[in-house]
């Protein structure tokens, strides 16, 4: 054993960096809550934000894309006003090997329509910079809606994130402090205004993936 790790370890200093394998880190990353919330949860800043309207988070067996469970975070939204939910998982992560990051979202079909949008919001780099998908992903109630971006790499080509200069996203890739998901209620008044929703959003299948 002391001598095969001797010998990996020589191998590691005489191959260029990216040639030599990364042991340990899975192709894909998938958060499914049959079991737990693996550490997605309501900020709490949230809970004393007026936009926000979290009331709680839990397992559910209510609703599932896959399996038999997902993550219920119960909502208010007024409908008179912009407001939003949001769940964060706050830990270290290097996605410098990744792709792409994904989440499906359910609304019950009592949800009013036309006004949900969803997406991903990352904090990053040791100033703890914000940044958000560029344009939101619209959900319609009774369906899984599929929220996907690209994870930006490099800084050639379009991205799907704001940030400039020090807060984008290729940066800090390595250094991703929190994953969070925002979803809105994209009421405008006086010309967009909707109903009341009090109830239910099921979020499944958390997937970062190569």
């Amino acid at each position: 054993m002391r001598k095969f790790l001797i010998t990996i370890i020589l191998i590691s200093m005489v191959l260029p960096s990216g040639i030599f394998p990364a042991f340990g880190k899975s192709d894909t990353i998938k958060f499914d809550f049959e079991d737990d919330a693996k550490g997605w949860d309501i900020p709490d800043w949230a809970y004393n934000h007026r936009d926000y309207k979290s009331k709680e988070v839990l397992i559910s067996d209510k609703k599932a894309l896959e399996g038999e469970k997902s993550l219920e975070v119960v909502c208010d939204f007024p409908g008179n006003v912009w407001a939003a939910v949001i769940i964060e998982r706050k830990k270290d992560m290097d996605l410098s090997d990744y792709d792409t990051i994904s989440a499906s979202i359910y609304l019950p079909r009592k949800a009013p329509r036309g006004f949900y949008k969803a997406r991903f919001i990352l904090t990053v780099g040791v100033g703890w910079h914000f940044i958000e998908m560029r344009h939101p992903v619209d959900l319609i109630p009774g369906r899984w809606n599929t929220v996907k971006a690209k994870l930006e790499k490099s800084e050639e080509g379009e991205t799907q994130w704001k940030g400039r200069g020090e807060k984008r996203l290729y940066k800090h890739i390595d250094q991703i402090k929190k994953i969070g998901l925002r979803i809105e209620y994209d009421a405008a008044p006086p010309h967009r205004v909707g109903s009341r929703y009090r109830g239910p959003i099921y979020i499944d299948n958390i997937i970062i993936e190569k």
